[in-house]
């Protein structure tokens, strides 16, 4: 999975207004199903401090509570109301920010402030808009890697920057010329092999940037399609298990290319919406995998995204 582990602007455009869930939103999914049990859980598992580990139990960290902050604000449920001890996950983010650490800290926190309401260009202190900027190559890329240069473009939309800005418009440029031969793409630049997660990710973020290229998102949504096991899911690289991470990024990246998830079925397998439903335990949380059950908090919090049929940035 992702993992995500700084031209500078001293401003920018204030954030759109803010229009993040209220706390009685619907909470369904588009095609009607209920989100309530996948949400109980996540909303059990915050921690005193507002914030989450990757499991019940486990100390707050930033990467578990910005992914927290997504799938509850994807779900239908305002981040910033979400408390325990009356510490919202707002409060923890803020806590927590001494602990970023380069570029792809930066540009997750952003997508977990926006879903929240808040304002990343004054943020604990912190211009986090302007860090992202900061990172800006001169081959137009964020760090020569597909990754961070596709967060980064969620990040700077998600703070209110429209398509048109040059760094958006030049860092979509890049990525179209990293696609592979196989119409995927890889975690670092041309030639690194092609995964489901990055061509997903890249496929977002060039539709995000209004790139208009038919065939390089042709290429990447087949890549997409190709990709999807018998059992409806995606695995991160093709022939491998499927996971719930993979698979949710996968429905981002099918749902951002203009098709729809739920006839996504190779050869008579379920959907990889299906796929992700039938992950679900009794407690609510959904399973990495049929043989794995790690970081539920994050698993779960990032399938909600895809389940609610979102794509990045999420609250925006």
């Amino acid at each position: 999975a992702l993992l995500l582990t700084g031209t500078l602007v001293l401003g920018g455009p204030r954030d759109a207004a803010a229009r993040p869930p209220t706390a009685g939103a619907p909470i369904a999914t588009a095609s009607g199903a209920s989100l309530t049990r996948e949400l109980s859980f996540l909303t059990s598992a915050q921690n005193a401090d507002g914030g989450f580990g990757g499991a019940k139990g486990q100390s707050s960290n930033e990467l578990y509570t910005a992914w927290a902050a997504m799938g509850l604000a994807a779900a239908g449920r305002n981040p910033a109301e979400v408390r325990m001890d009356g510490h919202s996950v707002l409060y923890s983010l803020r806590r927590e920010s001494s602990t970023l650490q380069g570029l792809g800290d930066s540009e997750r926190t952003i997508l977990a402030v926006r879903a929240c309401g808040a304002s990343a260009y004054s943020f604990a202190h912190r211009n986090l808009a302007s860090e992202v900027l900061a990172a800006r190559a001169s081959d137009n890329s964020f760090e020569h890697q597909v990754n961070l240069t596709a967060f980064a473009i969620f990040a700077l939309r998600a703070v209110g920057h429209s398509p048109g800005l040059t760094a958006i418009r030049e860092a979509a440029g890049w990525i179209e010329r990293q696609q592979n031969g196989d119409g995927g793409f890889g975690f670092g630049a041309h030639g690194s092999p092609s995964d489901v997660d990055d061509t997903a990710a890249a496929l977002q973020a060039l539709v995000d940037a209004h790139a208009h290229n038919a065939r390089v998102l042709g290429a990447a949504a087949a890549f997409l399609i190709r990709s999807q096991n018998l059992d409806g899911g995606y695995p991160q690289q093709p022939g491998g298990e499927s996971n719930a991470q993979s698979t949710a990024w996968a429905v981002q990246g099918l749902i951002a290319a203009g098709r729809d998830p739920g006839t996504v079925r190779r050869r008579g397998s379920r959907s990889p919406i299906g796929y992700l439903e039938s992950l679900l335990t009794p407690g609510g949380s959904i399973r990495y995998s049929r043989t794995g059950a790690q970081t539920p908090v994050w698993v779960t919090a990032q399938a909600l995204i895809a389940i609610a049929e979102k794509t990045f940035p999420v609250g925006s």
